[in-house]
């Protein structure tokens, strides 16, 4: 572990937590029984009524100080903060850095109520696209709330460009007017380095000429993929051109590509058509379709999820890959694919779950293909209201829900329109990845599947309180505000434990001894800190009994190890297990957050030997029963208070009590012999 860890995660966490505050400004309020302040200003130094106040503003070259409030009366409180007392403190860019470290300085005098970090306000957004009072989705996964997040009113736009959503389908009209601003020009495949692959000359949309060089620039296997690739042609030959064939239907199947980019990432607040949860970000165009004019069949989609995944990962960056296609074959061969491009190019794979029984199953639940597969995240449909309304697919392997039905988005030549189905759910779900990708673009993988996951609302199940739905609509609905505004989670490893018996430090475990049982934590260094850490101890032996199975831990930080020393836990173990090796799991539970918190289990093992055989009788375990083990019992008797081991051994008539019946056993033995 770096020395400098540390520092850097608790740098990254504090930048984190400070996203919705201002870094230049900061609140203070005085103690009731204080006056007011008389604020002046004087040859660029700040005077107030309190010298104490004055040096440490002026030694820190605050700017100014106010009140925070312009106009209040002295009997405006609550219980002991009177607003005419609250003063706000306005610090020069160069030394926003000291904000925290200021408050702390001003807190410690002996007149200062408190101090606050000032939160930034900003309006709630609305997009303008005239079709997004059609699109009830988008509030319902708190979309617009999470827009918020963003200063948009200053220009800052949800989304980022360098956030790739691949539309692995029937192709994407690209140049389709609410998409084209947002279609991903391949920077590997720019030529010409003129910043673009596709331009917009004599009132139509073309590929940048200087680009078409016949050479694969960015070494990822194709040949001027300036906007993505058409893996499939109509009848199966390749080309860089990813649309839909011309001539087609624009509100049929060959539509089905173009609509799932719209709700990928239709450029937001445009003024045109509709808005989508990704709002900024690219799309990557991959074509899989092959098939007759009328319907297209998915033909080549695996090589498609290839394709995207690679492409991205060539120009320094990960795709996330919606499929709203499947069916009901397994293939370990299409396993693979996913793996290589989860695994070697780092992408997140999305696929809908299934539009219900349309394979004559008899049923709606079943597994379904890409979207039951591993390192896929799957989607099933839901209706306004989070109702899961019997027609869509359900499994334990469905991971997410996500609104499916009445979704508005593009068609084909300009267009626009509502239909339902997984396929919709799909890509929703991907452009919230999409969305949280650009919030936090220094996420992997694995961090933002795991926090999309983590964050999904389970209030679906409460609206759907079927016994056959529980634990088969996913985690539950995905929740873009939630996802986006919850740090990363921490990731933790089981770096040692250790057993000490205080009656026999050093020695192998026995039957019948009783353990200390320390536990060593490392919280990886790339991820989140874990608050408010509990632990549960179990084991699947009856015959290992955890007296203190509940243990609460300090807060771990990135790169930190952490420990149980001074609260072990307790383990008794029963005189009469049979040796072997026992699991026990430690689950962990920390970053509770209304319904969102961590949790995961982590194994080891016991090893108990097989111990003495216990002789019954033989108090002094000289494996000899004589008149000696007489007298110990006789001490035994009259001392009131045997050990557990001890009532084991000399308890020959199994009654509980130690009494003269038990020595006239012993005696009995010694006969015997």
């Amino acid at each position: 572990m770096k020395h400098y860890s540390l520092l850097l995660v608790f740098s990254i966490f504090i930048s984190n937590l400070d996203a919705d505050y201002k870094t230049d400004t900061f609140l203070f309020c005085l103690n009731p029984n204080q006056s007011p302040l008389q604020i002046t200003r004087n040859d660029g130094d700040i005077r107030t009524s309190n010298a104490d106040l004055d040096n440490i503003l002026n030694l820190n070259n605050v700017i100014k100080i106010e009140p925070w409030l312009r106009v209040t009366t002295p009997k405006e409180h609550s219980s002991d903060i009177y607003l005419n007392r609250i003063y706000k403190v306005f610090l020069p860019d160069s030394k926003s850095d000291i904000r925290d470290q200021l408050r702390n300085e001003i807190s410690t005098l002996s007149f200062i109520h408190s101090t606050e970090k000032e939160p930034i306000h900003r309006p709630v957004f609305t997009p303008n696209d005239p079709y997004y009072n059609q699109q009830w989705f988008l509030p319902q996964i708190h979309a617009d709330d999470a827009w918020n997040l963003w200063d948009i009113s200053d220009g800052e736009l949800p989304g980022n460009k360098n956030v790739l959503l691949a539309s692995v389908d029937t192709g994407v009209d690209w140049d389709h007017v609410d998409l084209v601003d947002n279609i991903w020009n391949n920077p590997g495949e720019d030529a010409n380095g003129n910043g673009v692959t596709i331009l917009y000359q004599n009132g139509n949309w073309i590929y940048d000429p200087g680009d078409l060089n016949g050479v694969d620039d960015d070494d990822n296997g194709y040949v001027d993929d300036l906007i993505g690739w058409d893996i499939a042609g109509y009848s199966g030959l390749q080309d860089n051109n990813p649309s839909p064939p011309s001539g087609v239907s624009n509100t049929g199947t060959w539509a089905h590509g173009t609509h799932v980019a719209g709700l990928l990432s239709a450029p937001a607040n445009n003024s045109i058509g509709i808005a989508s949860v990704g709002f900024n970000c690219s799309i990557m165009s991959v074509k899989v379709s092959t098939g007759e004019q009328s319907y297209p069949y998915i033909t080549h989609g695996y090589e498609g999820i290839l394709y995207a995944a690679r492409a991205g990962f060539h120009n320094d960056n990960f795709t996330i890959i919606n499929n709203s296609w499947g069916g009901i074959g397994y293939n370990q061969y299409e396993q693979a694919i996913i793996d290589v491009a989860y695994d070697d190019y780092n992408a997140i794979i999305v696929a809908a779950a299934g539009n219900g029984d349309d394979f004559g199953l008899g049923t709606d639940e079943f597994a379904h293909y890409p979207s039951s597969y591993n390192h896929v995240i799957s989607v099933c449909a839901m209706g306004s209201g989070d109702n899961w309304n019997h027609w869509a697919t359900y499994h334990e392997s469905v991971d997410l829900a996500s609104p499916g039905e009445n979704i508005r988005s593009t068609r084909i030549n300009n267009g626009y329109t509502s239909w339902s189905g997984s396929s919709m759910a799909s890509p929703i779900a991907a452009g919230t990845i999409g969305l949280l990708r650009s919030y936090k673009m220094g996420w992997n993988n694995e961090m933002l599947e795991t926090m999309i996951l983590a964050t999904a609302d389970p209030i679906i199940y409460d609206v759907n309180p079927e016994s056959y739905l529980q634990e088969k609509l996913g985690r539950g609905r995905v929740e873009a505000l939630k996802a986006v505004n919850t740090s990363l989670f921490p990731k933790f490893e089981l770096v040692g434990t250790d057993f000490y018996n205080p009656n026999n430090p050093g020695d192998a475990i026995m039957p019948g001894d009783d353990l200390e049982v320390m536990v060593i934590l490392l919280n990886n260094e790339d991820w989140g800190i874990a608050t408010n850490v509990s632990t549960v101890l179990s084991s699947e032996s009856n015959q290992i009994n955890i007296t203190n199975p509940n243990i609460s831990l300090e807060d771990a930080w990135p790169g930190i190890p952490i420990l149980n020393d001074s609260n072990p836990f307790l383990i008794e173990i029963s005189s009469s297990i049979v040796p072997g090796v026992y699991n026990l799991t430690l689950e962990l539970n920390s970053n509770e957050d209304d319904y969102v918190h961590f949790q995961t289990e982590l194994t080891f093992t016991l090893q108990v030997e097989e111990g003495n055989q216990i002789m019954p009788g033989d108090l002094n375990f000289d494996d000899v029963v004589n008149i000696l083990d007489i007298i110990a019992l006789a001490n035994l008797i009259l001392e009131g208070n045997p050990s557990s081991e001890e009532l084991a051994i000399a308890d020959l008539n199994g009654d509980g009590t130690l009494n003269i019946l038990d020595v006239i056993a012993i005696v009995n033995i010694i006969l015997d012999n």
